[in-house]
C-alpha cells in the first residue's frame, strides 16, 4: 500500500445526493456561474484534498425537470480550474466511444503541458443510449465490444505520449471492466458499501494487475464514500431524512435506469423483490449488483422508496452519516485495514457539506499526511507501462 493515501472530492453542482438541488440552500442559481467551481476547487484545496473529479453525461434526458444537468463542457472548466487553483489535480471524463483517438490525444497532451502534470482521465466506454442519440443515433457496440475497442485506443494513445501521459482512472466494476483497469489503470474507483466488499476488490484488482505484468502497488483503489455531515449525529440523520424526503419518484425511476434497473410507474411504495438487470442495457451493469446486495440487507419486505432513499446519494458507495470525527473514524478504519488505497469523497449537498467536511473531517485526515498533492502516483514516480500485441480491433480503431 502506497505510504500516502489519494483523496479526490467529487465536484457536482448542488450535491451528490438527488434530492440536494431541492434544498432551500441550494445554490441551483449559481451552477451557471464558472466561479461557483473554483470557489469549489479552493475549498477542497485547502481542505488538503489531492485533486477532484469531474463525472460527465453528454445527451439530453426528458427527465431533466427532476434531475439537474451540467451546464458545463468539463474539459474547458478544467483548464480554468488549473489555471487559477495551483496545486490541486483533476480528473475529467472522456469517452472511447464518442470521442476520437486523435482528440484524445491532443486534449490530454495539452492539459497535461499546461498543468505540468496535474491532469487525469477518466476512461469510460459509453454505452448509453440518449450519447448516442446525441451524436447522431450512432450505433454503438455491444459492452465488452466497447471494452475490446478502448483497450487498443488506450495502448496506442500511452505510447503516443510517453511519460507525459495523464494519470488514467477507471471505474468499470465488471469483468471486462476490471481486467482493463488491471491493464492500463493508475486509479480505480469502486462502489463497495461495505470493508469485505472494498477488500474483495482491491485484492482482486491487485491480483489481476499482477497477471497483467504490472506491480501491484502501482494500482490505486479509491472507493466512494458519501459524507452527510452534522455537528451532532442527531443533526446529520434529520439532514438525510430531509434529503431522502426530496427526491421525487421521476428522479428515482431515472437513477435506477442508469444502472439497468426498471421500477415500475406508481410502484415508490410497492415490494422490490428480485431486481432484474433489462436484458438489453448497454451501459453501467455492474452496479446492479451491489444494488441487490443492498435490497437483501433492508428485507424481503423492502420498498423502492427504501432502496433509492438508501442509494439516493452513494448509489451504492459507502455511506456515513453522523459528525466530522464519525466520518474521519471511518476513513482511517479503512485505510488502517488496507481495504482501501484512498478515498473519492461525495458530499451529499454543496457548497455547505464540502464546508463541513473540510472544517470537521479534513483535521483528522491531515495529521496522518493526507493530501496537498502528496498521493498523486504520477508526481511520485513514473509508472510502468506494460506491452501488448496489437489485435485486430486494435488496427481498425
Amino acid at each position: 500500500m502506497s505510504p500516502t493515501p489519494l483523496l479526490f472530492a467529487d465536484i457536482h453542482h448542488s450535491g451528490d445526493h438527488e434530492g440536494a438541488w431541492r434544498l432551500p440552500s441550494s445554490p441551483i442559481e449559481q451552477i451557471n456561474d464558472p466561479g461557483y467551481y473554483l470557489d469549489f476547487a479552493r475549498s477542497v484545496q485547502a481542505g488538503g484534498f489531492d485533486g477532484v473529479f469531474f463525472a460527465d453525461f453528454v445527451g439530453y434526458d426528458p427527465l431533466v425537470s427532476s434531475v439537474i444537468r451540467w451546464p458545463f463542457e468539463p474539459t474547458t472548466l478544467a483548464a480554468a480550474i488549473l489555471h487559477e487553483v495551483p496545486d490541486l489535480n483533476i480528473v475529467i471524463t472522456s469517452s472511447t466511444v464518442f470521442t476520437t483517438p486523435e482528440q484524445l490525444y491532443r486534449t490530454f497532451r495539452t492539459l497535461h503541458a499546461l498543468s505540468d502534470g496535474r491532469i487525469g482521465w477518466n476512461i469510460v466506454t459509453t454505452g448509453a443510449p440518449k450519447t448516442a442519440r446525441a451524436f447522431g443515433n450512432i450505433t454503438v457496440p455491444g459492452h465488452d465490444e466497447r471494452y475490446q475497442v478502448a483497450d487498443g485506443i488506450v495502448d496506442r494513445l500511452r505510447e503516443r505520449w510517453g511519460s507525459d501521459r495523464p494519470l488514467l482512472v477507471q471505474a468499470g466494476a465488471s469483468d471486462t471492466g476490471r481486467a482493463f483497469a488491471a491493464r492500463h489503470a493508475d486509479v480505480v474507483f469502486g462502489a463497495t458499501p461495505t470493508k469485505d466488499a472494498a477488500r474483495a476488490f482491491r485484492t482482486d484488482l491487485r491480483r489481476r494487475a499482477a497477471e497483467a505484468g504490472r506491480d501491484p502497488d502501482e494500482i490505486r483503489f479509491l472507493p466512494g464514500i458519501l459524507t452527510t455531515l452534522g455537528a451532532t449525529g442527531e443533526e446529520a440523520s434529520a439532514l438525510r431524512d430531509t434529503l431522502d424526503g426530496l427526491v421525487t419518484e421521476e428522479a428515482a425511476r431515472h437513477m435506477l435506469a442508469m444502472y439497468g434497473i426498471s421500477m415500475p410507474p406508481g410502484a415508490f411504495d410497492d415490494a422490490v423483490g428480485a431486481l432484474v438487470l433489462e436484458p438489453r442495457h448497454n451501459g453501467i451493469r455492474s452496479r446492479a449488483g451491489v444494488l441487490g446486495e443492498i435490497v437483501e440487507k433492508i428485507g424481503p419486505s423492502a420498498t423502492w422508496r427504501q432502496l433509492v432513499a438508501t442509494i439516493a446519494g452513494s448509489r451504492g458507495h459507502l455511506s456515513v452519516t453522523g459528525t466530522g470525527a464519525d466520518v474521519a473514524a471511518v476513513m482511517n478504519d479503512w485505510l488502517d485495514d488496507e481495504v482501501c488505497d484512498g478515498f473519492i469523497v461525495k458530499f451529499a449537498h454543496s457548497p455547505g457539506g464540502v464546508t463541513d467536511y473540510v472544517a470537521s473531517v479534513s483535521p483528522h485526515l491531515n495529521a496522518r499526511g493526507i493530501g496537498h498533492r502528496a498521493g498523486w502516483p504520477a508526481a511520485a514516480r513514473p509508472l510502468t507501462i506494460p506491452r501488448h500485441e496489437p489485435t485486430s480491433h486494435r488496427r481498425s480503431t
